[in-house]
């Protein structure tokens, strides 16, 4: 798969508390921003991968591509969570490789799942663990903030630092929910605790939105823009269905992006050395720190000090998230 396929177009809509637009209109939206990019058309486009939605139990690859009149040789929902969008790339590349199509449309579109949400996952969830332990991700990754500060001493200013780095960045993307609205240390401290000893404002925000981009093989990519991306290296790694179950509660809070990092940095012949630039899920800050150290940036333990010695913004010496982040 190294070098075999490319990203040529990307597009996006505007975050949003509330749109006014369904998940069809807002993922439309960002398809034809993504086909302008790219200097195509509808009608070049043969292949579909979309994102599983929180908002709704429906399944969007088959329903879109009727929506946006796409007859996909190749058709796909990827449904891992935050894993999503690297996982669709991954796929997208793959099925590039084996030409199971020509130029496939990755797509992630949303509503605000606080104010639209089917109770699909929540039941899963529920019947699967709530007689032992809160299925909520805030509890869950509370915990593993607790158990960082306990097994490392990291702090809440350096998660704080995280959050105001990416609001930075946030505010100097023009489609960015809190592009006008700026962040201090002080502002995240004191914002309420949620779940110790995590602030509200180092908690994702959810939204309406939309992102989409296109993937073609290399070879076509330098017919259709100067500047593809290529895809060097990808990697998954899965130990658990609900947070509470992983792995990491158990061995040192090493995560599974440990070992999904070690197979795309081997597919890429290349390490974290030489890694210039980040875009690491930040459903909370503690994650953001977790990367940091299970993709090689630093020693396990030592991702407060990390964020403490680098500027993560995209004006910095290491930028994290340089478009906002969550």
């Amino acid at each position: 798969m190294r070098g075999k396929a490319a990203i040529v177009g990307i597009g996006e809509t505007r975050y949003e508390k509330d749109s006014g637009k369904n998940i069809l209109q807002l993922a439309s939206e960002a398809t034809k921003f993504a086909l302008e990019d790219a200097n195509l058309s509808i009608n070049d486009i043969d292949g579909i991968i979309t994102l599983s939605p929180l908002s709704t139990s429906a399944r969007l690859n088959n329903v879109l591509a009727s929506y946006l009149d796409i007859k996909p040789t190749y058709s796909a929902e990827v449904a891992v969570y935050g894993a999503s969008g690297g996982m669709a790339l991954k796929q997208a590349a793959e099925a590039i490789a084996t030409k199971s199509a020509k130029r496939i449309l990755v797509i992630g579109s949303d509503k605000n799942f606080l104010k639209v949400q089917s109770n699909e996952p929540q039941i899963l969830g529920s019947a699967y663990q709530q007689l032992f332990i809160s299925t909520e991700a805030t509890p869950s990754y509370a915990m593993a903030a607790n158990l960082h500060q306990h097994l490392y001493k990291s702090t809440d200013h350096q998660r704080a630092k995280i959050a105001v780095d990416q609001r930075f960045n946030a505010n100097h993307f023009d489609k960015s929910l809190f592009k006008d609205k700026k962040i201090t240390l002080n502002d995240v401290l004191s914002s309420p605790i949620i779940a110790e000893p995590i602030h509200l404002l180092e908690i994702v925000y959810p939204c309406d939105g939309a992102l989409a981009f296109i993937v073609t093989s290399t070879e076509d990519a330098k017919s259709i823009t100067k500047t593809p991306v290529l895809i060097e290296g990808a990697g998954f790694y899965n130990s658990h269905f609900l947070f509470t179950e992983s792995e990491m509660f158990t061995n040192g809070l090493v995560t599974g992006v440990k070992r999904a990092g070690e197979i795309a940095y081997e597919m890429a012949g290349i390490g974290p050395e030489q890694i210039q630039i980040c875009g690491l899920y930040d459903c909370y800050t503690i994650a953001v720190m977790l990367m940091l150290e299970d993709l090689g940036f630093c020693e396990k333990g030592k991702g407060g000090l990390f964020v403490e010695e680098h500027d993560l913004t995209f004006k910095g010496d290491f930028p994290v998230n340089t478009s906002g982040g969550q």
